[in-house]
């Protein structure tokens, strides 16, 4: 296959030199395509996004995004054109927290109003029902068509305001239709108030809606706009909006003085009375029961109490720090008490005793306990021994009666401390009714006194601290609308089409699962590609049925050089023999498999080698309609069943060295005759007579065919179309190939360029062939 490849490169150089060697050099890389075997081996590698590639979206998708940009568009400018021009009109007044000393909680209550929360309570009562209520009774609004007419085209809602409107008609004849006839007089008054009611809210929500009261950052201002069709009735509203809200709150304030000054003034009518009430009671309670005065005297006693407690606690210490040695001293023996481990005589004592203790045991080695000088030094230890014990035993003792000396004491201090108590408690009781009407007549002095020092101040006050709102700027009739804006509307009309129709466009290519340009089938699907036939779009004329032949007829077209350059690579795509039969397919119909199959023959005829081309379609076959025969019988299908011979079934086109065999009639069990041995033998037989057999069979779509005769080939051939051909579809074809032993080499990419693709550019310069092909 080399030499025939070669032979053809030659003969096109005599027809156009420069397409003789792009295809040497094409020849020259294909060299690194490697089979479907090598590739398997090789790891996967991730495809790299470039720019172009979002490119090639947005070109394949330009009709989604400039169909959404249209249709965005014309929403927003039928949106915008179809509103009322809204006026804003914009006043500002200034809001000063003050101090009013009407409680005695003024710190809390000038902490509360220079805080930011003053002036969010300030804008929260520009919006709120009672003054707004006020503004439509003060400019008798209810009866302004101005202002009433503005909800028959309220601005934003122009387009749905007749919709609803029509709805709420529609409810009223409903409601007037099934209201009973004999509704009572009371009844109608209620729907009177009703309806009053429901006109005042309509009246509150329109001005709610129009209405915009901001506080300016780190500012006392507040400005306050009101949008509405007429600028004039704008700025009014406004404006009285201002004036109602200063006067509220003077009103408010004064009114809030004034009924503190008359609070008070009651409270201290009662407070006087009950401060009256109590000092009457304090004295009859002290000339009943004697007392003049407490304090002296209970004061001794408390005195007196303390120093016999504080006496008491001392002496409970002692005795417990006594009683600690005594039971040290019987528990332990004494030998560890401080007082004898610090005894002199009792330390010089045990010095002397061991010492003639060591003299004893020195002389007890050499004589015996009878010997004079052994019994005096044990009689002088005994005496030390008895010396020492006395001593120790009169420390104890003295231990004892200090122990017994802190216990009297202590005791003898309680008995006094339990003494004083019940004198104390004594004078307590006597006095408790006393204090109680003491301190009663105390608090009601003190709240009386507070009451009327708040008074004055409330006094002075009123009409004094109404002018902390101020208005700075008065609204005037805007010159121009505030809305709608066309220009910024448009735009954004304009911007939200390209945003919403690129994502679109991003959205179907995401949900799209076709395979988009031929380095998917290497990076995603590890096949190599063998060739990328161009696509030329004309209209039919009486040359297009010559297109399986174009290889042979117009050698120099991109076509044919597509062709020649595809089979350099089927050719050098295994590194032992090329291979001599091979399969051609697709996953989906219509990729033009059956047209390239022809030319696959046509172009293998240049080095005169002898080629077989076999309609394996037993469904609906194809190759005998390219070739002008009517008659496809007998065929392929006929020499499977035995009707008919080999002979009979090979027929010679009007090519030399060129054959085929049509699919024959059409049977009802495909997969049964290509799987019979018959099929097999006879592959195998017509490659010792053929120097190159192609087989074109029908797109792959899950029938068995594809796999019987893959396993019979060297090769097979898939022939795909971008924006076409499912991935799934190509994945599930390798695996079934390869799971009954079928070799892949590659992919053949048809009909590239189609639609504005950016891939095979080079093939599209040759407009001027008006070539179309493929569909067969």
């Amino acid at each position: 296959m080399h030499h025939i490849m070669k032979s053809n490169s030659h003969s096109n150089t005599h027809d156009n030199g420069h397409a003789g060697n792009r295809n040497v050099v094409v020849a020259q890389e294909a060299t690194h395509l490697p089979s479907t075997y090598v590739r398997e081996t090789m790891p996967f590698m991730e495809e790299e996004i470039h720019l172009r590639d979002y490119l090639d979206v947005l070109i394949r998708r330009k009709w989604v995004v400039l169909v959404t940009i249209l249709v965005t568009f014309t929403t927003v400018a039928v949106f915008t054109f179809s509103q009322t021009p809204q006026f804003r009109s914009t006043g500002m007044i200034k809001t000063t927290p003050t101090a009013r000393n009407v409680t005695s909680f003024q710190t809390m209550e000038d902490s509360f109003m220079k805080s930011q929360e003053y002036i969010s309570t300030q804008v929260k009562l520009l919006q709120s029902d009672t003054l707004l209520g006020r503004l439509i009774t003060a400019m008798d609004l209810k009866n302004n068509e101005l202002f009433t007419g503005a909800g028959e085209d309220d601005g934003e809602d122009g387009l749905l305001s007749g919709f609803f409107r029509s709805v709420g008609a529609l409810k009223g004849m409903v409601r007037d239709m099934i209201r009973p006839s004999f509704e009572s007089e009371a009844s109608l008054v209620l729907n009177e108030q009703a309806a009053e009611q429901i006109a005042m809210e309509g009246y509150l929500r329109r001005i709610r809606g129009a209405l915009k009261v901001a506080p300016i950052k780190d500012t006392q201002l507040i400005e306050i706009s009101i949008e509405h069709p007429s600028s004039r009735l704008a700025a009014d509203m406004v404006n009285n909006l201002m004036d109602l809200f200063l006067q509220t709150s003077i009103d408010s304030q004064l009114a809030t003085l004034q009924s503190a000054e008359m609070f008070l003034n009651r409270q201290i009518a009662a407070a006087k009375i009950k401060l009256e009430q109590s000092e009457k009671e304090l004295n009859e309670f002290a000339r009943r029961t004697g007392i003049i005065s407490l304090d002296s005297r209970l004061n001794l006693i408390m005195r007196e109490l303390e120093e016999v407690n504080s006496a008491l606690s001392q002496a409970v210490t002692v005795r417990i720090a006594k009683e600690a040695l005594y039971r040290q001293a019987q528990e332990q023996g004494g030998e560890s008490l401080p007082a004898v481990m610090n005894n002199k005589l009792m330390e010089e004592l045990k010095k002397q005793h061991n010492e003639l203790q060591a003299e004893y045991q020195q002389l007890s080695t050499v004589f015996k306990d009878e010997y004079p000088q052994v019994k005096k030094i044990k009689a002088r230890m005994q005496e030390l021994e008895n010396n020492y014990n006395r001593e120790l035993q009169r420390i104890i003792d003295s231990i004892r009666l200090e122990y017994e000396a802190a216990l009297g004491n202590e005791e003898q201090l309680k008995r006094k401390a339990e003494e004083q108590k019940q004198l104390a408690i004594e004078l307590n009781d006597r006095a408790t009714q006393y204090r109680i009407l003491e301190r009663e007549v105390v608090t009601n002095k003190e709240v009386y006194n507070s009451l009327l020092t708040r008074s004055k101040e409330i006094s002075a006050t009123v009409g004094s601290d109404a002018g902390h709102h101020e208005i700075i700027d008065r609204a005037r009739p805007p010159l121009s609308p505030y809305k709608p804006n066309v220009r910024r509307s448009l735009l954004l009309g304009i911007l939200l089409g390209a945003f919403g129709g690129v994502g679109l466009a991003f959205l179907l290519e995401y949900m799209d699962n076709t395979v988009k340009n031929p380095d998917e089938f290497t990076m995603r699907h590890r096949l190599p590609v063998l060739g990328l036939i161009p696509f030329m779009d004309v209209k039919k004329t009486a040359e297009e049925d010559e297109l399986p032949f174009i290889v042979f007829n117009d050698p120099r077209a991109p076509i044919s050089e597509a062709i020649r350059t595809t089979m350099f690579s089927i050719g050098l795509s295994s590194s032992e023999e090329p291979p001599k039969t091979m399969l051609v397919t697709s996953v989906l119909p219509n990729a033009g498999k059956s047209t390239l199959t022809t030319n696959f023959g046509l172009s293998l005829l240049g080095s005169k080698a002898r080629v077989l081309l076999i309609d394996t379609d037993l469904r609906k076959p194809t190759l005998h309609s390219i070739f002008d025969f009517e008659d496809n019988s007998p065929g392929l299908s006929s020499f499977l069943a035995g009707a008919a011979n080999v002979e009979e079934v090979i027929r010679k086109t009007r090519y030399d060295n060129l054959y085929y065999i049509p699919s024959g009639p059409i049977p009802p069990n495909p997969p049964e005759l290509l799987a019979s041995s018959r099929m097999r033998n006879f592959i195998a037989s017509a490659a010792r007579k053929f120097d190159y057999i192609i087989i074109d069979s029908p797109p792959f779509q899950g029938f068995a065919e594809i796999l019987i005769l893959s396993s019979m080939v060297d090769g097979v051939i898939l022939v795909s179309e971008l924006n076409k051909t499912p991935r799934d579809g190509i994945e599930y074809f390798k695996k079934a190939v390869s799971n009954v032993g079928g070799r892949i080499l590659g992919v053949l990419v048809n009909k590239t360029g189609k639609g504005g693709s950016g891939y095979y550019s080079y093939y599209r310069g040759y407009g001027g062939y008006g070539y179309r092909y493929g569909n067969k």
